[in-house]
């Protein structure tokens, strides 16, 4: 039984998001190896995470039943990628049993292409849509992969939903033709399983894109009050400078409260300087509009660092309110601070957080637990 596995995939682990997601797959589809050959399951991974070549094959002796193949991508690729997954999937239909596409272009190639296809749906492109404000990808991603979600839906064998917040989500935006869904939540690394808490008492960390959506703005009220409290903190922001405006715009909010001190906004971090910090965070602050499953969440929570994140979309079904962190209103600067407050005063509470997202992160999100149940999806459509 032949798998094809279309991911955005690179053999270093990136930093976070669906790249993250790839590499946290693959490392548990290696330790489920054996598994894999015992059900006769071989996976062709395929990913256009970069090579100068039109295409690229590898294979390793100790994983022999899982195989690579890298392809360049064609810029734009908002406009581009269908075509490109289409003639490399083209290539080997024969050859495929059934396509597994994290990539919703993927999921169109291969149902264009009338193959079995699982589609896993890592964002609400018409939710994140909402909060977009620059034209040019409200079109070239907002409406395009809404187009393209609505052409898969009534023609794949299983809608994989990260979270359960997905569920109502999809059914709601569809209301009718929606897929038979299955959920199965994204796999963490154990390099942040691995890692050693080493926190440095008052230090904040909210990993991700500079962005309105993730709504940096109004964690920097809430900390302006925090200060007013003279609680020691230092927060950092580290994360892809998406919108210079935006990031302007929070800089200038940074000198009016007098907190050039306490906050650092210092750009995309290497990997192993955001598992230091992961590590020394005494709290991990998410303040988005907006999330489906958030990587930093559960990330954050295996390293056994306490969460205080919105109240909306997929996060409540992440943080176990007042036992491994605090839920709040992403608009209110004054909740934000108050929770936040109270968790860097009370190391005790701190400590126990810390202990239960830990608990947690391991009973939900390895990702030989993850890739378990994924195989288990396979070995049932493939039969």
């Amino acid at each position: 039984m032949k798998l094809t596995l279309i991911i955005n995939y690179s053999p270093t682990r990136p930093v976070g998001g669906p790249q993250g997601v790839a590499y946290d797959t693959v490392e548990g589809l290696k330790k489920n190896h054996s598994r894999l050959e015992k059900e006769d399951i071989r996976v062709h991974i395929v990913s256009s995470m970069g090579t100068d070549y039109h295409s690229v094959f590898e294979t390793n002796e100790k994983f022999g039943n899982i195989t690579f193949e890298y392809f360049r991508k064609i810029v734009p690729t908002a406009v581009f990628s269908d075509l490109n997954y289409y003639l490399h999937i083209r290539k080997r239909k024969d050859e495929i049993d059934l396509i597994h596409s994290h990539p919703i272009s993927g999921a169109v190639a291969g149902a264009f292409l009338h193959i079995p296809t699982i589609f896993t749906l890592h964002g609400m492109y018409w939710k994140e849509k909402l909060h977009d404000p620059h034209l040019y990808s409200r079109l070239m991603y907002g409406d395009l992969n809404i187009r393209r979600f609505r052409y898969v839906s009534p023609r794949i064998k299983k809608l994989i939903a990260i979270s359960p917040y997905v569920i109502s989500e999809v059914n709601q935006f569809l209301q009718s033709q929606t897929p038979p869904v299955e959920v199965i939540e994204n796999p963490v690394s154990d390099i942040f399983f691995e890692q050693e808490k080493q926190e440095k008492k008052g230090l904040l960390l909210f990993p991700g894109m500079i962005d309105p959506r993730k709504n940096q703005a109004t964690l920097i009220k809430a900390l302006n009050l925090l200060k007013k409290d003279h609680l020691p903190f230092h927060c950092v922001l580290p994360g892809p400078i998406v919108d210079r405006g935006y990031y302007d715009e929070l800089r200038s909010m940074i000198r009016k409260y007098e907190l050039e001190q306490d906050v650092t906004i210092p750009g995309i971090v290497p990997f192993d300087h955001l598992l230091t910090l992961y590590r020394e965070a005494s709290i991990m602050v998410l303040t988005s509009l907006q999330e489906t499953a958030p990587m930093i969440i559960s990330e954050a929570m295996a390293v056994g660092t306490p969460v205080i994140a919105s109240r909306v979309s997929g996060i409540p079904y992440m943080v176990s309110e007042g036992n491994s962190g605090f839920l709040i209103d992403p608009h209110s600067p004054e909740e934000i601070a108050h929770q936040t407050g109270l968790l860097l005063a009370d190391d005790a509470v701190r400590k126990k957080f810390g202990a239960e997202s830990r608990r947690i992160a391991e009973s939900r999100w390895k990702s030989e637990v993850i890739v378990n149940n994924q195989i288990q999806l396979y070995g049932k459509l493939l039969r």
